[in-house]
């Protein structure tokens, strides 16, 4: 149970400490005293998200830590242990929102996530606010509070991870079974792209060649022509380099024996002259093989054609058609796989869906049985909150869902939807939950399925302004109800009915005040029966308390089988 909070510069609190003790519970208070703004502290520990605008003005954090004595409360360690923190039969848990940056939240004084407190959390407390009043009249809520009921929650969560496996997979077969509507085409398409280039059987450096070698056959009569008149001047001519240096050479030699610079010179000259004699018989055989070969320079403008027609089609380097013709050959392979995969995709959406289809039956099953427990408990409920003879329905409606035949009726939660109906009165036939009119019957209606769902399930029943709706011997029905279940429960309440008030085992009074300009909200428990009974009075007459309020106060005192000494 919840035995001690502490609220610092949380909204208009600014330092706030409240023990608590099992039992019954009470806070009252003007409207606007800040009430709520406790329930709020307590949800923030409890894991709903933290804004920074909690944060009392003036101040940079706002800090929210809850003891909860957890000694025999089964689960909860090894939540914790899975968590990475140390147990113990205390709980601290602490929250720190920041007005600008991050937030922190502390278990047992370790560092830990949302996840991870909502996990632990939902071990605690349960809070029933206002708002329920029109979550539960929807549909969608009855399915939760069913399912919580029968303890139903881990096979519905075995549902959720069936159904999205099996959508998972409808998608991926729908996908594909779009995509093969076009991938004939693509298939073609692509085969006759990489035929094209294969066919080609370019090679690398190809076009840089052909360029080359087409140079050198447009201009073949102009290169022969040089060759030949380069050939006569080096070596067949009369006079020409060679004969002449030949001369220079002889006449060397006969003096070289006389003179070392001469006969040093000689073999440079003579090497020369070997050169010039090669050079000159290569110009000459180059140029007696060099014509114009019309034939050949067709062929090469052919195969330039050739490649610039893919460059321009596909790449522009032969580098870049080999890499996208390596691309195309693996997305080939892919569609002929197509089939086979499209196959395997089937043969595993069967086996999701009929694995789905067996866990909604279960939940179907299990369903049925939890409701017609749910209608008895509710019955029996509604009765002790002065509603004998109200009956109270589940109807588990087919769901029409998504996927194929077999898997028509299946959704995340299951095969059926969830509806609650009651009949108020005897001999009124039921109607839907949602279209009950009396905001006292509604508040019954709404308090008894709270009390069922989460009594037993967590230690802590949190109610926050219960009594919309309701007043006089119907407040007093539903004060002593949560009296009767605070025997097994630690309840809080935030009430302004004093019937209500007059159960409790601890009553606590919520004011405001404005100090220093500023607005302060304290809490304070009334320590003796006198004030109890002031209080109460109060709640009866306002400001002006007489003796009749206080006799009024007491006769709901007693009634409420409390004591005045």
């Amino acid at each position: 149970m919840l035995v001690e909070l502490r609220i610092k510069d949380f909204a208009i609190i600014e330092n706030l400490v409240i023990e608590l003790d099992g039992g019954f519970n009470v806070f009252t208070g003007e409207t606007g005293a800040g009430k709520s703004i406790i329930i709020d502290a307590i949800a923030l520990v409890l894991g709903d998200r933290a804004a920074g605008d909690v944060v009392r003005t003036g101040a940079t954090h706002a800090v929210v830590e809850a003891l909860f004595d957890v000694s025999g409360l089964k689960g909860l360690a090894e939540v914790l242990l899975e968590a990475g923190i140390d147990s113990s039969d205390d709980l601290i848990i602490k929250r720190v929102v920041a007005k600008a940056g991050r937030n922190r939240i502390y278990i047992n004084g370790s560092l830990a996530t949302l996840v991870s407190l909502t996990e632990v959390t939902r071990h605690l407390i349960d809070i029933y606010g206002q708002s329920e009043h029109q979550s539960l009249t929807r549909g969608g809520e009855h399915c939760n509070v069913l399912d919580a009921f029968g303890g139903l929650l881990p096979l519905r969560r075995e549902m959720r991870l069936a159904y999205a496996k099996y959508l998972t997979s409808l998608k991926e077969r729908d996908s594909m079974m779009q995509g093969a509507s076009g991938s004939a085409m693509r298939r073609d398409l692509l085969a006759f792209q990489s035929e094209e280039i294969a066919g080609a059987e370019l090679q690398p450096g190809e076009d840089h060649e052909l360029r080359r070698l087409r140079e050198g056959l447009v201009n073949a009569e102009k290169i022969k022509g040089a060759a030949i008149k380069a050939e006569a001047v080096i070596y067949s001519d009369s006079g020409a380099i060679a004969e002449r240096l030949g001369g220079v050479i002889r006449e060397l030699n006969e003096v070289s024996c006389f003179d070392d610079v001469i006969k040093d010179t000689l073999p440079g000259l003579e090497s020369s002259l070997y050169q010039l004699e090669d050079a000159g018989g290569v110009l000459r055989d180059h140029a007696a093989g060099l014509e114009f070969d019309a034939v050949r320079l067709e062929e090469v403008d052919e195969r330039l054609f050739l490649i610039e027609g893919l460059k321009k089609k596909y790449a522009p380097t032969l580098e870049g058609i080999a890499e996208l013709k390596e691309k195309i050959d693996l997305e080939l392979a892919g569609l002929s796989g197509l089939g086979e995969r499209l196959a395997a995709v089937e043969a595993v959406l069967l086996e999701q869906e009929a694995a789905a289809v067996e866990v909604a039956r279960r939940l179907s099953a299990a369903r049925a049985e939890a409701a017609k427990k749910l209608k008895s408990r509710m019955e029996a409920e509604l009765g002790a909150l002065g509603m004998e003879g109200a009956v109270f329905e589940v109807e588990l409606r087919c769901e029409e869902g998504h996927g194929g035949e077999g898997a028509a009726r299946l959704t995340a939660n299951g095969a059926e939807r969830v509806c609650f109906y009651i009949s108020a009165n005897p001999g009124e036939e039921v109607r839907p939950l949602s279209r009950v009119a009396s905001g006292g019957e509604l508040s019954r209606i709404m308090l008894a399925i709270k009390s069922i769902s989460a009594a037993g399930r967590v230690p802590t029943l949190i109610f926050d302004e219960i009594d919309t709706g309701i007043g006089g011997a119907m407040a007093h029905v539903v004060g002593a109800r949560m009296k009767s279940i605070s025997e097994s429960n630690q309840v809080l309440c935030i009430t302004h009915l004093p019937q209500i008030a007059a159960f409790a085992d601890g009553h606590f009074v919520v004011s405001k005040e404005s100090v220093a300009e500023r607005t302060l909200t304290s809490v304070r428990r009334l320590g003796d029966k006198s004030e109890c009974l002031g209080q109460i009075a109060w709640m009866l007459g306002g400001d002006n308390v007489t003796e009749a309020t206080r006799e009024h106060a007491r006769e709901l005192i007693l009634a409420a089988g409390g004591s005045l000494v």
